[in-house]
């Protein structure tokens, strides 16, 4: 979506707002099943897209422009072995794994519509050369970004780029104890990280974050990190153990109790990225029925095409009325309510 808003403040030419206006009245209209509601239907898409590309900021955040989040799983591969994690034990094939080229061109067309990229894995420091030119375009195209690592791939170049860039870092943190910290992580990887942990808040100050999973194994060692957090300055956020299939850690809170929430699904405004470029509403999607299936798959299609279809709307619909126990991930709440 290059858009009117970006004519005006940065004058790309006439040429590309209208291929842009071409391209997203386009997706719309072939939506539009009624042909007496056609034409009445595209002039008020066609009004609406005026007023939300032509303005800056605060118009355009007042419409919910900047309503979506892009989450993009760069790795299923981790260094680390955490028990109460199975992603590890199924990384992608080297073949399936997503070109970078793809992904940010997907981030160009959508930023617009970004309140915050959302990098994670596995570890996305594996693949560093690729977070470095996710964490460069958000930077350049003004959308915000958080990286959640484990912190074994940090180092000092890295830091201070990403500092300057104004982006925030969340490190993986269940214990501050080292043999409770190697038994959760599944490798002895304290005296490592630890020293890592501290480089990073000298160098990235307020925009390191600290994120612990609470579970009955973890229910003793996650009150000590928050305490060793607010020691130090550093936000903290407890997310609440979910089983996506590792099941070797035990919930703290039952899933029946953890669904108990009402609200809508704030996830259904996600838009989800897998390593090999399939698009989904939400990671845990296979538990909706419509949803089995990815939408599509940025590799093969535009990402608007993907987005702009009558089942990407239906499956936003059905994901209203979603009561699983994964409301509670952070996917689902906004940063500034997540760490305290």
């Amino acid at each position: 979506m290059s858009l009117i808003y970006d004519l005006r403040m940065k004058g790309p030419g006439i040429g590309r707002a209208f291929r842009d206006y071409v391209g997203e009245i386009g997706h719309f209209a072939r939506r539009v099943k009624n042909p007496v509601l056609l034409m009445p239907l595209v002039a008020m898409k066609s009004i609406e897209w005026s007023i939300y590309r032509w303005y800056k900021t605060p118009l355009r955040r007042f419409y919910g422009v900047k309503g979506n989040e892009l989450i993009y799983m760069i790795t299923n591969a981790c260094n680390d072995r955490c028990p109460k994690c199975a992603i590890w034990e199924r990384p992608e094939p080297k073949n399936q794994h997503l070109d970078i080229a793809h992904f940010l061109r997907c981030l160009e067309r959508l930023h617009h519509n970004l309140y915050q990229v959302t990098l994670t894995g596995g570890e996305p420091l594996l693949f560093k050369r690729d977070a470095v030119k996710i964490a460069d375009e958000a930077h350049r195209l003004g959308v915000p970004m958080v990286m959640v690592t484990n912190g074994r791939g940090l180092d000092e170049a890295f830091l201070t780029r990403y500092q300057q860039q104004g982006h925030v870092l969340v490190i993986s943190v269940d214990s501050v104890d080292r043999e409770k910290w190697n038994e959760f992580r599944g490798t002895q990887t304290f005296d490592l990280v630890m020293p890592k942990i501290e480089l990073a808040l000298r160098i990235l100050g307020d925009q390191l974050r600290i994120q612990s999973v609470l579970s009955k194994e973890s229910k003793d060692e996650v009150p000590k990190v928050a305490a060793w957090c607010k020691e130090r300055g550093i936000r903290h956020n407890v997310q609440l153990y979910q089983d996506f299939g590792a099941n070797n850690w035990t919930y703290a809170v039952e899933p029946s109790q953890m669904a108990a929430d009402s609200s809508p699904c704030a996830a259904r405004k996600n838009i989800c990225i897998f390593p090999n470029g399939d698009v989904v509403k939400c990671f845990d999607h296979r538990r909706i029925p419509i949803a089995k299936e990815p939408l599509g798959n940025i590799a093969r299609q535009d990402i608007l095409e993907i987005l702009c279809t009558r089942r990407s709307t239906e499956v936003s619909r059905a994901m209203r009325d979603c009561n699983f126990p994964c409301k509670q991930m952070s996917c689902n709440k906004p940063q500034a309510a997540l760490f305290q």
